[in-house]
């Protein structure tokens, strides 16, 4: 393993965690991230887009319902629209670093957000994930490979979590053509060297390979690493693609 150093003095990281209503998910992973990571210097940025759920709107309103930690929350009545609700937290940001993060994401091991850090810093590099873990200890995430579904996938979903991968490789950090949002992190610089996530084309599926795609284009590479580990209870708050609207929608962004 291969250990990145951090500046003596780690730079701000600002996390944008969206969300709509999921009091439950959306607590225990604001809890889990201040109450666990022992990264010294990072802000949430939760964004309310259009919570009506008395729990969610009490626990977002009031600040001595949440844990000790700089978090702002920041509304976006709008109608759903993942790029640009996170295009919109970036620019409220204060931190070098910005990191997409999930509403039902939960921390594991508690050097997670230093590892992703350490990467995020590297020059070359642009997007870094993480090892994301269904509830059961399976592997969510562990990079994406472009063509999976047509499209693009997630490398080794369903492995066990203790299991080795394909040459090793849930073992070791290495270079992918992208990662999934719900937990990335990239210098704030180069996200907006590309303009960000792409609102019109992509408001729900796909604007996290796209970003990668993007950046690749203008000469940064994308790392994976198995150093930071977090369960993802998997678009909870969102719901499925069933509905014949949703499922035109999902063919455009497709396509």
């Amino acid at each position: 393993r291969a250990h990145c150093p951090l500046p003596p003095t780690p730079p701000l990281v600002s996390l944008i965690i969206p969300t709509r209503d999921g009091h439950d998910v959306l607590r225990t992973c604001i809890e889990s991230i201040l109450h666990k990571t022992t990264y010294p210097h990072l802000e949430l940025l939760v964004v309310d887009n259009q919570s009506s759920c008395p729990r969610t709107l009490a626990y977002l309103d009031a600040p001595a319902a949440r844990p000790q930690g700089d978090v702002r929350v920041l509304r976006h009545d709008q109608p759903f629209n993942y790029s640009a609700i996170n295009n919109m937290a970036a620019r409220h940001a204060r931190g070098h670093v910005l990191g997409l993060i999930n509403n039902d994401i939960e921390v594991i091991n508690p050097d997670w957000l230093s590892e992703l850090v350490s990467h995020a810093l590297r020059p070359e590099v642009g997007c870094v994930g993480a090892k994301l873990y269904y509830p059961d200890r399976s592997v969510q995430h562990a990079g994406v490979v472009l063509g999976i579904g047509g499209v693009a996938g997630h490398s080794h979903k369903y492995f066990p979590g203790h299991a080795d991968g394909y040459f090793g490789r849930l073992r070791i950090s290495h270079n992918v053509s992208a990662v999934t949002g719900a937990v990335l992190l990239l210098r704030k610089e180069v996200f907006d060297q590309v303009g960000g996530l792409s609102e019109d084309a992509l408001a729900v599926a796909f604007n996290d390979v796209d970003l990668c795609l993007r950046l690749t284009q203008a000469g940064y590479r994308h790392v994976w690493t198995p150093f930071a580990e977090l369960f993802h209870h998997e678009s909870k708050t969102r719901g499925s693609d069933s509905t014949p609207e949703k499922q035109a929608r999902f063919a455009r962004e497709r396509d």
